[in-house]
């Protein structure tokens, strides 16, 4: 259960991607064909997919025990980091260094996902088509930050803007 307390630390807003690699060529808990029915039928559960993968995986090598230690290791650990980090970062809120490298994270945050979109986007798309999608992507930044849009308003005009632009392109 420590292997999988340390998985649980390793992941930033979760350890979806890295499962298979913990599961399977890591500790070797799993093989490939065991760690994709299992992951679909945990998926299929509600709740956390990876909290659901460790139950499943934890109840199948120790039963009800395993499975209750399995989700203590996947959740507790960052559990305690956070509420470490909010006690300390409470008492230094306004702190400037901590307000600059606040938006530092933003920034880095927003680059990874706008890079994201348009590596997405440059294989769908082609030529003058990644321009307007690279115009889209920036102006449904200014519209979040700057006029304080609501990110699902400006992302059902993004939608209905690029399908219209497919359609066109194709037809």
């Amino acid at each position: 259960m420590v292997e999988l307390a340390r998985f649980a630390l390793l992941g930033f807003g979760g350890v979806g991607p890295q499962a298979f690699h913990f599961f399977v060529e890591d500790t070797g808990w799993l093989d490939a064909d065991d760690f994709a029915g299992t992951f679909s039928l945990a998926q299929a559960l509600p709740g956390a997919n990876v909290v659901n993968l460790c139950a499943i995986v934890g109840d199948r090598w120790f039963g009800p025990v395993g499975a209750l230690a399995a989700v203590c290791a996947i959740t507790v650990p960052p559990l305690i980091l956070v509420i470490a980090a909010a006690t300390v970062l409470a008492h230094v809120t306004r702190a400037p260094r901590l307000l600059a490298a606040e938006s530092a994270v933003v920034a880095a945050s927003a680059g990874l996902i706008l890079a994201t979109a348009y590596r997405l986007f440059a294989t769908i798309i082609r030529g003058r088509m990644r321009a307007i999608v690279i115009a889209l992507g920036v102006a449904v930044a200014v519209g979040v930050h700057a006029l304080s849009m609501p990110l699902t308003t400006l992302g059902a005009l993004g939608v209905g803007v690029a399908s219209e632009l497919i359609a066109r392109r194709r037809g």
